[in-house]
């Protein structure tokens, strides 16, 4: 009997147990993310973004790369939050790697229209990552599902993006434990690295090609380009890195570095290096490219959101409530 009792109070405790774990696994999977999270409380959200982002588009075709620049610094530096948004002398607007970054009036302006519409419901972090897939599509690129419920964050100090944003100078590897440290792949690095197809970069991130040191495995028609366009690391010249089709969301920033041509140490390192090379190779194929950084956008918007009671919606995204 007392074998049996002390069986039954084993299987008690078990039961007790699992049943505390599903109820933890249960409350995870209700402050995850999902692809209908408005569809009930404003289903028009994503149709009022992509109004405002393509007017902001056609009226300055650079809003494209700001935006998706925006949405991948405010992911990698505590979470897509909406951090980077924030205004202010200490916020992470102010950090030296956040310098010359830009779409914020397009933002604001999507901000504005939702709030017409549904009031204190829809979250700046959504609105950037629902963005930041427009611009894609703007730029003949291919559209992709955004997961939202993300809240917005309550914190945001200039000191978080050195802490996380890769500069310029990286090499692969140190690429890879970056992302690696963001819970993304060596391949999904890379495939998001082809975001760089609309991009552009300044004389300052290629001080270390072209500057300190000659870099010998640059073309020597590339090198004359750069120095020509800048002729100290502080010029402040816009170099587009995709130079043939800046406006077209496609493969040529893989193509360039394939053949030499990329720009900063951190795309040409890419495929330099013979355990991404692979991964540059396999986007060279439009349509692989276009499925493959879909994914990856859907994973990197998915870094440690802010969800349930977490954080705020804010009025303003450019300003904390209260």
């Amino acid at each position: 009997m007392a074998v049996r009792s002390a069986a039954r109070g084993t299987m008690l405790a078990f039961a007790a147990v699992l049943a505390a774990l599903l109820m933890c696994l249960s409350a995870g999977v209700e402050a995850t993310l999902t692809y209908d999270f408005y569809s009930s409380s404003c289903p028009h959200v994503e149709y009022l973004v992509y109004q405002e982002i393509s007017k902001a588009y056609w009226n300055d075709s650079t809003v494209a790369p700001g935006i998706l620049r925006l949405s991948f610094h405010d992911c990698f530096v505590n979470g897509c939050d909406a951090s980077v948004l924030v205004a202010g002398n200490t916020t992470e607007r102010a950090a030296i790697q956040n310098a010359g970054i830009h779409g914020f009036e397009a933002i604001n302006a999507a901000k504005w229209a939702v709030e017409q519409m549904c009031p204190g419901v829809v979250s700046c972090a959504d609105i950037l990552q629902y963005a930041a897939r427009d611009t894609v599509k703007l730029t003949k690129g291919l559209g992709w599902g955004v997961p939202a419920g993300r809240r917005d964050g309550t914190v945001s100090l200039a000191t978080d993006p050195p802490l996380n944003l890769p500069p310029a100078t990286f090499t692969s590897s140190e690429l890879v434990a970056n992302f690696a440290a963001k819970g993304l792949s060596a391949e999904q690095m890379v495939i998001l690295s082809g975001s760089h197809t609309i991009g552009v970069t300044h004389c300052l991130q290629l001080r270390d090609r072209i500057f300190d040191v000659i870099d010998p495995t640059m073309p020597k028609d590339l090198l004359a380009t750069l120095q020509a366009a800048c002729p100290t690391n502080t010029t402040p010249t816009a170099l587009t890195i995709d130079r043939s089709t800046v406006d077209t969301f496609d493969t040529n920033y893989f193509s360039n570095i394939a053949s030499g041509y990329g720009l900063m140490t951190s795309d040409q390192t890419l495929f330099a290096d013979s355990a991404t090379r692979p991964y540059v190779e396999a986007n060279l194929l439009q349509g692989v490219f276009d499925s493959n950084f879909a994914a990856a956008m859907v994973a990197m918007s998915s870094i440690s959101p802010k969800v349930g009671t977490e954080g705020e919606i804010r009025h303003h995204c450019e300003y904390f409530n209260g």
